[in-house]
C-alpha cells in the first residue's frame, strides 16, 4: 500500500505549486470579467454586436438610396442671355426694356422607358444586398457556432485532464517518496512522470486551440470579456436526426440559401441591364421654350423647341452585345450555384449519418461509469492491487477516451450546425 507522504522535500512544494498555480490560472484570468453565455444569449449578442453585420446594414442603406436617386426625374436645363454691349447706343449691358435678352428652357424626356428600366434594376440591386445580408449572417453565425462548440468541449476536456494532473501528481509525490526509502523501483516513478508530461502537453495543445476559439469568439461577439460557455442539456436536445429527408433538405435549400437568391438576382440585374441598353439605343427627346426680347423678326418673341439625336453613328450596339453576353453568363453562374447547393446538401447529410452511426455506437453512461471504473483503479493501486503498467495503461486509455469521447460529441453537433448552413434555415433551433 502506498501511504501518503507527511513532509515534502522544496522540489516536491515547487512541482505542487506549479500544479495548482496552472489549473487555477485560468479560472483567475476568468473572474477578472467573465461573460457567462449559452448558445442561445450567444447568437443574440452576436445578432447585436457583430461590426460586420452592422456594416453590412450600413450598405442596405447605401442600395435603398440609390433606388431614391433611379426614380428622380431629370432637371431642367435654363439657358439665359443677355446683351454685353448695344454698338449702335454704345451702351454696355442693354438689357432693359428696349434692350436684348433671350432665355431658354430645356427638358430632356425618356421616350424609351430607360428611366422605368433604371429604377426596377436599382430595386433588384436593393434585393441583391438584402440576400448578401443574409448570407453574410449565415456565415458568421456558422462560425460563430463552430468555435463556440469547439470552446466548450475543450473546456470540457481540459478540466477533466486537470483533475488527472492534480491526481497523477498527488501519487507521483507518494511514489518518490517510497522510491527515496528504496520500497519502490525508480523507473515506475519515472514512467509516471513520463505520463504526467505528455498529459500536460496534450493539455497544453487543447488550451492552444481553445484559446484560438475564444479570440474568434470575442471577435465575433465584439467584447474583451473571457467567456465561460454553457451548453444545456435542453440545447444539445434538439440536434436530432428524426425527420430529417434528404430530399426536403434539398428543397430548402434551393429555397432559402441567400447566395442562391444573389445568384438569382445577379440574372434577373443581368436581365434588366440588357433590356436597358436596348432602351438607350434610342434617342431621348428635348422639349423646351425660348423667350427672345428684342434679337428676332419679331420683339417679345417666344417658341417652342424639339431637339432629338440622330442616333446615325452610336446606337450603343457595343453595351447591348455586353449585356446580352453577361446575362449568358449570369444563366450559366445560376446553374453552377444550384448545382453546388445540391451536392453540398448532399454531402451535409450523408456526414452526418455516418457521424450519428458512429455516435450510437457509444454508449450515453460511458463517461459516468468510466469515472467509477478511474476511481477504483486508483484505489486498487494505491493498495498495489493492480501493477504499474495496468494503471499506466489503464490511465492512458482513460485520458484518451475521455478526449476522443468529447471529440466526437463536438463533431457530431457541427454536423447538424453545417446542414443548417448548408440549407439556409435554423432546421435544429
Amino acid at each position: 500500500m502506498i501511504p501518503h507522504t507527511k513532509k515534502n522535500s522544496p522540489n516536491k512544494h515547487t512541482r505542487f505549486f506549479l500544479v495548482c498555480f496552472s489549473l487555477l490560472f485560468p479560472c483567475l484570468l476568468f473572474a477578472q470579467d467573465t461573460l457567462t453565455l449559452t448558445l442561445v444569449q450567444t447568437d443574440s449578442l452576436f445578432l447585436e454586436n457583430n461590426l460586420e453585420l452592422l456594416a453590412q446594414k450600413y450598405k442596405q442603406d447605401m442600395n435603398h438610396a440609390a433606388t431614391i436617386q433611379a426614380r428622380l426625374f431629370d432637371n431642367p436645363t435654363l439657358n439665359t442671355e443677355w446683351n454685353f454691349y448695344n454698338p449702335s447706343k454704345k451702351k454696355y449691358f442693354d438689357v432693359g426694356k428696349n434692350g436684348e435678352q433671350i432665355i431658354a428652357i430645356d427638358q430632356i424626356i425618356h421616350i424609351a422607358g430607360q428611366r422605368n428600366k433604371r429604377v426596377q434594376l436599382a430595386k433588384e440591386n436593393e434585393v441583391y444586398g438584402t440576400f448578401e445580408f443574409y448570407d453574410l449572417m449565415r456565415t458568421l453565425k456558422f462560425e460563430l457556432r463552430n468555435n463556440f462548440q469547439t470552446y466548450y468541449y475543450n473546456q470540457l476536456t481540459i478540466k477533466k485532464y486537470d483533475e488527472q494532473l492534480l491526481l497523477l501528481d498527488t501519487i507521483i509525490q507518494a511514489l518518490s517518496y517510497q522510491s527515496k526509502k528504496g520500497n519502490i523501483p525508480l523507473k515506475e516513478v519515472l514512467r509516471l512522470k513520463a505520463v504526467y508530461y505528455q498529459l500536460n502537453t496534450d493539455r497544453t495543445e487543447l488550451i492552444s486551440d481553445l484559446m484560438e476559439a475564444q479570440k474568434n469568439l470575442r471577435t465575433l461577439l465584439r467584447t474583451n470579456a473571457y467567456l465561460n460557455l454553457v451548453f444545456s442539456a435542453k440545447e444539445q436536445s434538439k440536434y436530432k436526426q428524426a425527420g430529417l429527408q434528404v430530399d426536403t433538405l434539398v428543397n430548402k435549400g434551393i429555397r432559402n440559401r441567400p447566395d442562391l437568391k444573389m445568384a438569382e438576382s445577379m440574372l434577373k440585374q443581368s436581365e434588366l441591364n440588357y433590356s436597358l441598353q436596348r432602351k438607350l439605343g434610342v434617342p431621348d427627346m428635348h422639349i423646351g421654350g425660348v423667350y427672345d426680347q428684342a434679337g428676332s423678326y419679331v420683339n417679345q418673341y417666344s417658341g417652342l423647341t424639339v431637339g432629338m439625336d440622330v442616333p446615325v453613328f452610336n446606337r450603343n450596339q457595343g453595351n447591348i452585345k455586353l449585356a446580352k453576353a453577361n446575362q449568358n453568363y449570369m444563366e450559366a453562374q445560376l446553374k453552377g450555384k444550384s448545382n453546388e447547393v445540391k451536392n453540398e446538401i448532399l454531402s451535409s447529410y450523408q456526414k452526418l449519418i455516418e457521424i450519428e452511426k458512429e455516435y450510437e455506437k457509444v454508449d450515453v453512461d460511458f463517461g459516468d461509469r468510466f469515472d467509477e471504473i478511474n476511481d477504483g483503479f486508483v484505489s486498487n493501486f494505491h493498495k498495489r492491487n493492480i501493477s504499474m503498467l495496468e494503471f499506466v495503461d489503464f490511465f492512458e486509455s482513460y485520458n484518451q477516451s475521455i478526449l476522443q469521447l468529447n471529440k466526437l460529441t463536438e463533431k457530431r453537433i457541427k454536423a447538424y450546425e453545417e446542414l443548417n448552413y448548408v440549407t439556409g434555415e435554423e432546421i435544429f433551433n
